[in-house]
Formats: structure tokens, C-alpha cells, sequence
């Protein structure tokens, strides 16, 4: 029974980051077009608009929030391993197996309590930008608690899944 529901929580997370990771990807395209037009817009017809910068700094948050529940659950996120090979093969794989994934389940926890708590804010004072476009804040604020609770989910995924491994196959958590 246990299985089947560890199984069924890794298909929904990892369809969540792949789904997630797609959405990324086609704003990073979307950033390149609204940029080639605005671009284009200042120094070609020498009409410069403000929407072109605005929009391209929303995505690039939403890029950002929606890719890094694939990049950890991928595990390619940046390491600074500088110190830690020269530590035990035991100690690295405490540090890199349950550690690190623990102490970032409590960091995007708190990332995704806070984020939800500054996003209904900003919907109940109907908050906008100060720019001349005046967008809404509300859709760009909830994003970040909505990544970062899919990005609890995985690394709640990977520490069950460590802690697991390195119970029950007597200290070596390599999954």
C-alpha cells in the first residue's frame, strides 16, 4: 500500500516539474519575441515602451520559479562541493543525501508559507506595480508559493526516499 502511494506521488510530482519545466521553457521563447519587439520598437523607430522590460522581468521570475522543482528533482542544480570531497564518503553522502535535502524542505516550506501569505495580501489590497503599465500584482506573487509548494513536494520526495534508503540499507543513501 505504501508503495503504491510513493508511486503514485512520484508520478504526480514528476509530471507536475515536467509540465512545470515546459512552461519555463516556452517563456524564455516569449522573453526572446517581446524583446526582439521592443528592441526594435526603441531603436528603430525610436518609440520606446515600457511593457516590452516589464513583462520580460515577470517571466523571467516565472522562469525561474517554474523550472526549479525539475532542476532538483533532476538534480542539476550548482553543488559547491569545494570543501566536502576532501570530507569521509560517509560524511558526504549524510551532507548531500539527508542534510541538504532536509534543510531545503524547510526553506521552500517557509518560501512557500510566506510567498502565500505576501500573494493573498496583494489580492485583498488589489496591490499594482508603480510602472506606467499598472499590472496587478496578485498573478505574479502567487506563482512563487505555487512553485516553491511543488518544489516541498519534491525534495519531501527525495528526503523520504534518503532517509528510506539510508535506514534500511544500513547507512548509504544512494538512491
Amino acid at each position: 500500500m505504501a508503495r503504491k502511494i510513493t508511486q503514485v506521488f512520484d508520478s504526480f510530482v514528476g509530471k507536475a516539474s515536467h509540465v512545470f519545466v515546459v512552461l519555463a521553457g516556452i517563456q524564455i521563447v516569449l522573453m526572446v519575441f517581446i524583446t526582439t519587439y521592443g528592441v526594435v520598437l526603441r531603436y528603430f523607430f525610436r518609440r520606446p515602451e515600457p511593457i516590452s522590460y516589464e513583462l520580460c522581468t515577470i517571466f523571467l521570475l516565472w522562469t525561474f520559479t517554474f523550472a526549479i522543482s525539475a532542476v532538483e528533482r533532476l538534480d542539476q542544480h550548482i553543488c559547491a562541493d569545494i570543501f566536502i570531497q576532501y570530507a569521509p564518503d560517509s560524511l558526504r553522502n549524510f551532507l548531500k543525501n539527508l542534510l541538504t535535502p532536509f534543510l531545503g524542505l524547510i526553506f521552500s516550506i517557509i518560501l512557500t508559507w510566506q510567498g502565500w501569505r505576501v500573494a493573498m495580501y496583494s489580492l485583498r489590497i488589489n496591490e499594482k506595480s508603480m510602472s506606467v503599465w499598472a499590472e496587478p500584482l496578485f498573478p505574479v506573487k502567487i506563482l512563487v508559493p505555487i512553485c516553491y509548494g511543488l518544489c516541498t513536494l519534491v525534495l519531501l520526495n527525495k528526503f523520504y526516499r534518503n532517509i528510506s534508503s539510508y535506514l534500511f540499507k544500513g547507512g548509504s543513501a544512494n538512491p
